[in-house]
């Protein structure tokens, strides 16, 4: 089964990256011997939970059941030890755009996130103080929710992300995005054509390519 190809790939990715990004101090933490299932299978579980493109945690969990490691954990348990491994997929991540040439043209876009239907924009009360109303251009869609912004080279393989309120204008992550960022030349949509921010970023060594 497909599954099962997939978890035998995965399971080789993450042991060699889990021994060579992981800290000493989190692999040989205390009582670590004690867990019934390791820190790599829960990555390889994390993995494939985003491959299959699953955004319930929950329904996520029924599937582990098919698994013999996903079945030692009750779902709060592995909620928690999930939620724990977070900041190592982003240790692994960050560590591998290192690894990225920095003469690679990146491209710079967001894309709406919304948390509700247009009709009920101004009644939703869910992420109340965080998520607001933003305007989708391309759709010609006002919506409620967030904005994400993403840095990714021209295969696709993400470099940074922002997630910001649906009013934030593209223009105010471009710094967020590109911190740390190696690469000289940007590709961007209207949606950050400015002057003031192409004179900016050229003082800081980055070519923004934008339509006229």
């Amino acid at each position: 089964h497909h599954l099962q190809w997939n978890i035998k790939q995965l399971s080789k990715i993450c042991s060699k990256l889990y021994h060579d990004y992981c800290p000493d101090a989190f692999k040989y933490r205390r009582n670590v011997s004690l867990s019934k299932v390791s820190d790599e299978s829960l990555l390889v579980l994390l993995l494939l939970q985003a491959e299959l493109g699953i955004k319930s945690q929950r329904h996520f969990y029924r599937i582990c059941q098919f698994f013999p490691c996903g079945r030692l954990l009750e779902r709060s348990r592995f909620n928690r030890r999930a939620r724990q491994l977070i900041w190592l997929v982003q240790l692994i991540r960050q560590a591998m755009n290192n690894q990225i040439s920095p003469d690679t043209i990146v491209i710079i876009d967001s894309f709406p996130l919304p948390l509700c239907q247009p009709v009920r924009n101004y009644r939703t009360r869910i992420f109340d103080g965080l998520a607001d109303i933003g305007y989708n251009a391309s759709k010609n869609l006002w919506f409620y929710g967030f904005k994400v912004h993403m840095l990714v080279t021209l295969s696709g393989y993400i470099l940074n992300y922002v997630v910001t309120p649906a009013s934030v204008h593209d223009i105010r992550a471009v710094e967020d995005l590109l911190e740390n960022c190696h690469h000289s030349y940007i590709l961007a949509d209207l949606g950050y054509l400015s002057r003031e921010l192409r004179n900016s970023l050229e003082q800081k060594g980055y070519h923004l390519w934008t339509p006229l």
